[in-house]
């Protein structure tokens, strides 16, 4: 058997050491995993917003298959449309909503379409003046659409009134509301 000196056999006594010491101390000590945290989900008031405008082109929608002729009732309707296009890019600025799957979040109604009243969401409710017919489908009227139209300007007034100053896109939140109470306030004369 080959000899071996005393000083190889000491640095590989405190190797083996070494290595069973930080084994131990490994085992020993808690692992702490980092779990992932889903992003805050967007404010309330634009969500808000979003759903209000939803409403407001659906009934546009039902109006227009009642009287296609109205002067004007077009451009109102596209007004609401593209309100509801600012507002999905300004949500597009907060991770919680672009990684939201709910359809009734994440806007996934392409601009120009309606749901048909049998298939609203949960929890929505039909514009003021708007009542369910025998067989379920929504009846709406000028006057209802003029009257919806003032209450989303009332709410998306004050949603604007209430939006902190402070908050990292109120520079772009604050006027885009504000738009949208201004049209939605003109619309509502106009129809009513």
């Amino acid at each position: 058997m080959a000899d071996i000196s005393r000083r190889t056999l000491l640095s590989r006594a405190l190797l083996g050491s070494a290595l069973a010491g930080g084994a131990l101390l490994g085992l020993t000590r808690p692992i702490k995993h980092k779990v992932a945290v889903p992003p805050p989900p967007p404010p309330v008031a634009l969500t808000a917003a979003l759903a209000r405008q939803r409403h407001l082109l659906d009934g546009y929608d039902l109006v227009l298959a009642n009287q296609p002729a109205h002067p004007g009732l077009a451009g109102l309707r596209a007004d609401v449309a593209a309100h509801g296009n600012a507002l999905r890019a300004v949500l597009q600025h907060y991770p919680g909503w672009r990684l939201s799957t709910s359809s009734t979040v994440s806007g996934s109604r392409t601009p120009g379409s309606s749901v048909p009243p049998g298939s609203r969401t949960p929890g929505s409710s039909l514009p003021p003046g708007t009542t369910a017919a025998g067989t379920g489908s929504p009846v709406t009227t000028l006057p209802a659409l003029a009257a919806a139209s003032r209450s989303a300007a009332a709410a998306t007034s004050q949603a604007c009134l209430d939006w902190p100053a402070t908050e990292a896109h109120a520079g772009e939140v604050v006027p885009l509301l504000g738009s949208i109470a201004a049209c939605l306030t003109s619309h509502s004369r106009v129809l009513g």
